[in-house]
């Protein structure tokens, strides 16, 4: 199958076999370009598309191939580079670029008039898709759209990454638009910037010469010692410092030390901090060495956490403090203070002192910022003093009154213009205000989604109460996604798989009656081939392909989900067909009663591939090294295949470290499993570790009950008597 995708990739990228094209490839070749983009240590990250437009060396792209303040490379078909000179033009919302490069003669291309095009115009596109430098795709035009409040040319013909800014051509080989976008949905749309955007571009240019867009958003070098790790970028805009991209080693741990040195101890340092992601993390880090040892103190997941690190992974790293609290202001800024003095550590976040620690193992070293796992975040009003303490001045009682009369919506002209005559205090009044609005919107949604998740746990463990035979598979995967987004209705997806069924019946040839096999193949044929249901390469570990309405929606999935979809409809055809939870790849198998192995073995995930057992413990040993079990050859269990799917939710959110998911997937694993030991278990450390202690000590209760095997009954004492 890889020898087979590789193949349908190439001959993609192949020039369309037919005269016209032939000869528009050779009239346009000559215009084309590769440009890659350096990546943050300097080295070439990933190939975009580019064409020639003028004789003396502007070339068109999109903005976002050549990133902002990075160093270019641009290569021409016969294999020449040539030095990038300036950044003639760019737009960030058009997605549009004109660089500059040195030499004369080039061949441009013409450009066309974009408002003359009509739907169903035939194009072709030339580029650099996936890395096959210079080739040739044909389609047409297939309408034109608004995306994002921009006008667009949607194509209808594959689009792949290494497309973008390469040009969308007439069948004169002119300009017709540059192609900026791929869709999520299928391979075989695109979007296109119409060449009549390009032309407003050009008559206003924004001319910068490469040596200065080097430096554009650069932090200033005499202010901070910029890392240069991974694919982490540092900018800086208005005041504000960004960081996005990930670094190296583990947990993408990141440090941007300042060059001042803190004063001497006792000594203070703070910064206002934003999250792009609430469930990563980013913060102060200070008494560093300027390698691996320093401390931190962050927000993430929701909460504050203090930590020691030493060296380079995890078995080094202490967490000193950690806590939830109230005056976390999810999704906005965030004030975080420290103190470090001779004897202990002081840790504020928005003016409430958080934690007090006696660690004492780190005291000189610089004082910076850190980010962790890639999170984008922003920094701004980094400070360092011997006393950094704002202790807020109170306003004049009108102006609270004036305030709280206009968040009415009361039209008063007087309360408005006595708000003018302080500003500084009505924005601190304001501010305030809106953080208690904004914790408190925070909560009332937190317990929304923990209501919803609660009721449809119970529906769960209901659903499931019968005999093995009778559990409705597809419900309850069904109610497995609605865990997470309570708008799922389950019944008009198992109406569409009804109805998914009934249209394959109604095809079905006598001969493909005749025998199980000959229905799995019409089966396989029409779910696979016929409808497009697949199995996810680009995007494995999102969640979506564990929730079986977003597979039937999108026909996309992981090997459990679209197994669960193949057994429901099969089940329907009358046909046995059976889970079998092979280590790595959930496949199926057509159950048979005279067949030496039970039956052939079903690949979902590979468009229903057929294999016998030596050929599916082949594939199961490239990805894990060893055979499967004797046991995984065993039909799953219906409450087994649940369980699966839960279990890589929890892998997908462990890594998202979303606490509030994880909650439900452990209480939905405690509905299927009422006695297993480890979902219990680390329910009881998500509650603790949430603040919700009545409920962490049912748990802890419970597992005292039980004494887990291995377990330590006076350490399980010691963690009910701490409730």
């Amino acid at each position: 199958m890889i020898r087979a995708v590789f193949l349908l990739l190439v001959l993609s990228a192949l020039p369309v076999a037919r005269a016209g094209n032939e000869a528009l490839a050779k009239q346009v070749k000559p215009a084309l370009v590769a440009i890659y983009p350096a990546g943050r240590e300097g080295t070439e990250a990933g190939v975009g598309s580019g064409f020639v437009i003028s004789a003396d060396g502007l070339i068109v792209t999109n903005f976002h191939v050549i990133g902002e303040g990075r160093a270019l490379r641009v290569e021409f078909p016969d294999g020449v580079s040539r030095a990038v000179t300036a950044i003639h033009a760019s737009d960030r919302t058009r997605d549009l670029a004109v660089i500059r490069v040195a030499g004369e003669g080039l061949t441009p291309l013409e450009l066309g008039d974009s408002a003359k095009v009509e739907q169903g115009t035939p194009a072709v596109v030339m580029g650099n898709p996936l890395g096959f430098r210079f080739s040739m795709v044909e389609g047409m035009i297939s309408a034109r759209q608004e995306v994002e409040g921009r006008p667009m040319l949607q194509l209808a013909m594959p689009v792949e990454r290494g497309n973008s800014g390469g040009p969308v051509l007439d069948r004169e080989g002119k300009v017709l638009g540059i192609v900026t976008l791929k869709s999520a949905v299928t391979a075989n749309l695109g979007f296109a910037v119409p060449v009549n955007e390009l032309k407003v571009l050009l008559e206003k240019p924004n001319p910068v010469a490469m040596k200065n867009w080097l430096t554009i958003g650069a932090l200033n070098p005499k202010i901070w010692q910029v890392p240069e790790s991974g694919s982490a970028r540092w900018s800086q805009r208005a005041g504000v410092l960004q960081v996005r991209g990930t670094a190296g080693g583990f947990g993408g741990r990141l440090v941007c030390p300042a060059v001042t040195p803190p004063p001497p101890v006792p000594y203070e340092i703070s910064v206002r901090v934003k999250l792009g992601e609430e469930s990563g993390a980013a913060g102060l880090a200070f008494c560093s060495d300027g390698g691996e040892v320093h401390y931190g103190f962050y927000p993430t997941n929701g909460g504050l956490r203090f930590t020691k690190f030493e060296g380079a992974d995890v078995s080094s790293w202490t967490i000193l403090e950690q806590t939830v609290s109230p005056h976390y202001q999810s999704g906005g800024w965030n004030h975080l203070r420290v103190r470090v003095e001779a004897e202990k550590v002081i840790c504020w976040l928005n003016q409430e002192m958080i934690f007090t620690s006696p660690d004492k193992a780190l005291r000189s070293g610089a004082a910076g910022l850190c980010q962790f796992r890639g999170t984008p975040a922003d920094f701004r009003d980094f400070k360092m003093g011997t006393d950094l303490s704002t202790a807020p001045a109170g306003a004049p009682p009108e102006l609270s009154a004036a305030l709280q009369a206009l968040a009415t919506g009361t039209d008063n002209s007087n309360a408005r213009a006595a708000l003018a005559t302080d500003p500084a205090a009505v924005r601190a009044l304001a501010m305030a205000e809106a953080a208690v609005l904004e914790k408190r919107v925070t909560t009332l949604r937190q317990l929304a989604a923990e209501a919803a998740g609660t009721a449809t746990i119970r529906q769960l463990a209901k659903t499931i109460a019968t005999d093995e035979s009778a559990i409705p598979l597809a419900e309850a995967a069904l109610l497995l996604a609605q865990l997470d987004n309570p708008e799922v209705d389950p019944a008009p997806y198992l109406g569409e798989i009804g109805r998914m069924a009934a249209d394959l019946r109604s095809v079905l040839t006598e001969a493909e009656r005749a025998s199980p096999a000959a229905t799995l193949a019409a089966l396989n044929r029409w779910l696979f081939a016929e409808n497009g249901f697949h199995g996810s390469r680009d995007d494995f570990s999102n969640k979506s392909n564990s929730y079986l309405n977003e597979v039937i929606d999108d026909r996309e999935g992981l090997p459990i989900t679209l197994a669960v979809l193949h057994m429901e409809l099969a089940q329907r055809l009358g046909l046995n067909v059976v889970g079998i939870p092979l280590p790595g790849r959930f496949i199926t198998q057509l159950r048979l009663p005279d067949h030496p192995e039970g039956g052939p073995y079903i690949d979902v995930f590979d468009g229903g591939r057929l294999m016998n057992r030596q050929e599916a413990s082949a594939m199961v040993r490239e990805t894990t090294f060893t055979a499967p079990p004797e046991s995984a050859w065993e039909p799953a269990k219906k409450r087994g295949i649940l369980l699966r799917m839960l279990n890589n939710l929890s892998s997908e959110a462990v890594s998202a470290e979303d606490t509030g998911r994880l909650l439900r997937y452990a209480s939905a694993q405690i509905a299927l499993e009422p006695e297993a030991v480890n979902p219990r278990l680390q329910r009881f450390y998500l509650l603790s570790r949430a603040g919700r202690r009545s409920e962490a000590k049912a748990d802890a209760t419970w597992l005292l009950d039980h004494r887990p095997p291995g377990s330590d009954e006076a350490q399980l004492r010691q963690m009910l008597g701490d409730f």
